[in-house]
């Protein structure tokens, strides 16, 4: 069964069109045609009909090949287009190829007319399907973009030589870069050299075949944010399995680092009074127990009439009264001691690297502190009881804390028959 060819001949002499015919049905083909050989006419033929071919004479009263061809090629048509003279020469041929015909071919030499349209027609059709599958990659890509468009996770995406191939609407944002300005740019023009080192670092890995890779990372946003990031990147393929790049993302964990530094100072902090507690305080005294920082002197402190306060004045007043005894125990002691509320009105401070001298030194700084801030807060006064004591190793530590103890409950006891100048000594006796 012979192949349908719709052909459209550009010719104004009927006998040469019909020739072409006979040629291309003696060479297997059904023809169907038909013959114009102005502008107009062509015009309309392209308008009412679809082709397979045009076959068009270079030179024709009023008309000509070359016009012909600048019609077709400006209603963006990609029907094949074959030129077809009797007497030019291979300027006048090659100009027509050059102009974007498929094929010249002399009328003196018509068997080449069917290989000549055979595969003109075959390129055609792949132009066509290659046209086809760009558009279907085009829209695949423009669906890709939307999607990770959607995602408010900043998306980038590199070449193997780590240039910006492109990116999503968050990752834009994130730099303050419109998508058109970071394309071909490499990282270290985007991001400050210290992270873009280290984010280069973990591309090479993800290159090198490790699989996805993950690090955390602090980056300045566009609004001048310092935002805590984890970066994750992973290689992808092309068709015939080379590295065609890097893929990347960044997830925001700043509000989780916030959350993760709070739940660690709770851990280890006094809500109310904001020193550390009693958690702490035990691991500290389990470290100095095995370190190399003796003598450690240790100060009990209890807040006398905590419950009169609170029975008084509400517990709002005994508050006041808790945070006013951390705030002056933490001015008087040293930034490397450790100052702990340890019950519910106890207090404890940990002298690292302090013998018995230094521990007076450090008690007489704290009733200077205390009388001071008692001057301030006339109508609230603190009162405190004191009681120290030092230990020499670890062996002596947990002992010197009972001991330091007992002499604060001593004080407290006794405070009402003791006066100023023996209460110093008693706290250490």
């Amino acid at each position: 069964m012979k192949r349908l060819l719709r052909v459209l001949t550009v010719e104004d002499a009927p006998d040469d069109a019909q020739l072409i015919v006979i040629q291309l049905e003696q060479g297997g083909f059904d023809v169907h045609f038909q013959r114009v050989d102005s502008a107009q006419a062509l015009t309309e033929a392209l308008d009412t009909a679809s082709w397979d071919v045009i076959i068009c004479d270079y030179v024709m009263p009023g008309f000509s090949g070359l016009k012909a061809l600048q019609i077709l090629k400006e209603r963006g048509s990609d029907v094949p287009f074959l030129m077809i003279s009797g007497k030019v020469g291979e300027e006048a041929a090659a100009a027509a190829i050059r102009a974007g015909a498929d094929d010249f071919v002399l009328k003196g030499n018509l068997a080449r007319l069917v290989p000549a349209v055979q595969r003109s027609i075959a390129e055609a059709a792949l132009r066509q399907q290659s046209r086809r599958h760009e558009q279907e990659l085009k829209e695949k890509l423009e669906f890709i973009q939307v999607l990770i468009d959607t995602l408010p996770t900043p998306i980038f995406y590199n070449d193997p030589n780590g240039l910006y191939l492109g990116c999503n609407r968050a990752f834009e944002e994130q730099i303050g870069m419109k998508r058109g300005e970071h394309i071909n740019k490499s990282i270290y023009d985007i991001l400050p050299p210290d992270l873009a080192a280290l984010y280069s670092r973990g591309e090479e890995t993800a290159e090198n075949g490790v699989g996805p890779r993950s690090f955390e990372g602090t980056i300045t946003c566009a609004d001048g944010e310092r935002r805590d990031m984890i970066f994750y990147s992973a290689t992808f393929k092309n068709s015939g399995s080379s590295s065609g790049g890097v893929v990347g993302a960044l997830l925001d964990i700043s509000e989780r680092k916030q959350a993760e530094l709070k739940l660690r100072y709770l851990s280890s902090h006094d809500i109310l009074t904001g020193i550390y507690n009693r958690a702490y305080f035990d691991e500290e005294l389990e470290r100095l127990s095995k370190g190399r920082k003796f003598p450690v002197s240790i100060v009990m402190v209890d807040v006398d009439r905590l419950k009169e306060v609170n029975d008084h004045q509400g517990h709002a007043a005994g508050d006041d009264l808790l945070r006013h005894a951390a705030e002056v125990l933490k001015n008087a002691f040293r930034r490397e001691d450790v100052v702990a509320r340890v019950g519910g009105d106890e207090f404890v401070a940990l002298l690292p690297n302090t013998d018995e001298t230094t521990l007076r030194e450090a008690l007489e700084r704290l009733q200077a502190h205390l009388a001071t801030s008692n001057h301030e807060h006339a109508v609230l006064p603190l009162s405190l009881s004191i009681g120290a004591a030092t230990a020499h190793d670890g062996e002596e530590l947990m002992a010197s804390w009972r001991l330091a103890d007992q002499r604060m409950y001593r004080q407290k006891k006794g405070r009402k028959n003791s006066n100023a100048g023996s209460r110093q000594h008693q706290l250490v006796a």
